[in-house]
């Protein structure tokens, strides 16, 4: 990997932390509140709750490897507004999903690391699963 492609896989890796860390503790505050607010959000709060243990897993594997290539992985949480609606809520995560899968698929463009390459494409495999869920979840509310 040549130092442009090198500084530009560290920032996308810099880049997917943030976005990981703030969709796992933004999937856990919205849980809570599907399960006290909206009937039948009990099986909503277990997919989000889910979701979010899976961004916590994302997080780990890219702040390993940007450790593992001698920068700091920064924890920067950004306070992320909880959207007035369901609907809203899950159009939002149709968005940041759809980011993430473009994130780490240019990653894996990018990436030389055979090893490494198949974790990125089973994070990658994840975000599609959850944009897909959202998406089914936002189809049967229509």
């Amino acid at each position: 990997m040549d130092k442009n492609t090198g500084k530009e896989f560290v920032n996308l890796l810099h880049d997917a932390l943030e976005k990981e860390y703030n969709d796992a503790f933004l999937y856990l505050k919205e849980a809570e509140i599907f399960k006290k607010k909206i009937v039948g959000g009990d099986k909503l709060s277990i997919v989000f709750e889910n979701f979010s243990k899976e961004e916590f897993r994302h997080a780990d594997r890219v702040a390993m490897k940007i450790i593992e290539l001698g920068s700091k992985a920064d924890y920067n949480f950004r306070p992320v507004a909880i959207e007035p609606s369901l609907r809203d809520t899950l159009r939002s995560h149709t968005e940041k999903e759809t980011q993430a899968y473009f994130v780490y698929g240019r990653l894996i463009e990018l990436c030389d690391d055979t090893d490494f390459n198949i974790i990125l494409k089973g994070i990658r495999e994840n975000e599609k699963e959850h944009l897909d869920k959202i998406t089914h979840i936002l189809k049967k509310l229509k």
